[in-house]
């Protein structure tokens, strides 16, 4: 690679790092100072806009930077297991990130990004909930698209809140994480019966 190239790129590099650091320490809801980023990377301002142009694109940077890591560990992660033992799986995996992709997602949603996906994957996780039919986990008579929302729902807003919800329940992360898991097995395992009539008003 050239070096501008390798310059540029590493300079890239190191402001999605500052940017991600100082969100893990901050929060998402403190917002993302690009004075403050450029400074812990020990560049000039300008230069965040001359990589990326906005401090949305910064953090769609990070977004990609992030997904693609979490896509790899489901690749890892081998074979597919059961519906029920597949999210359960990922529910505990990905409460473990330190700047979830959930929370970069969330501020630029906050940011009034009209573009960000709140469903990456979404066409795959839907093909892999029809196959979960197929297998006999998930009623063929529930909606798949609404179940994908509330599981994306489900997931993504625990895992933003996951810190000060273990804090107001009065437990350590993890056992909140284990007690959580629990409701959702059992909601899962709901899924494999058809859905109950709403009841008349």
């Amino acid at each position: 690679m050239p070096k501008v190239k390798r310059g540029r790129a590493n300079t890239e590099q190191k402001l999605i790092d500052v940017a991600l650091d100082l969100i893990r320490q901050r929060g998402v809801l403190s917002g993302l100072n690009l004075k403050e980023v450029a400074e812990a990377a020990g560049v000039n301002r300008g230069n965040i806009y001359h990589y990326f142009g906005s401090r949305q694109e910064l953090l769609r940077s990070a977004i990609s930077q992030q997904f693609a890591a979490i896509v790899d560990s489901i690749k890892e992660a081998g074979p597919t297991t059961g519906f029920i033992s597949r999210r359960v799986r990922n529910f505990l995996k990905h409460n473990q990130e330190h700047t979830s992709d959930s929370q970069l997602r969330a501020l630029l949603v906050l940011d009034g990004d009209p573009d960000v996906d709140p469903m990456p994957m979404y066409e795959a996780q839907l093909s892999q909930l029809r196959k979960d039919v197929i297998d006999g986990a998930i009623d063929k008579r529930h909606d798949l698209d609404a179940l994908q929302v509330a599981l994306s729902a489900f997931g993504r807003g625990y895992r933003i809140f996951r810190l000060p919800y273990a804090k107001r329940v009065g437990v350590t992360p993890e056992e909140l994480d284990q007690r959580v898991s629990r409701i959702l097995t059992s909601w899962l395992a709901a899924m494999a019966t058809p859905p109950s009539q709403a009841p008349d008003d």
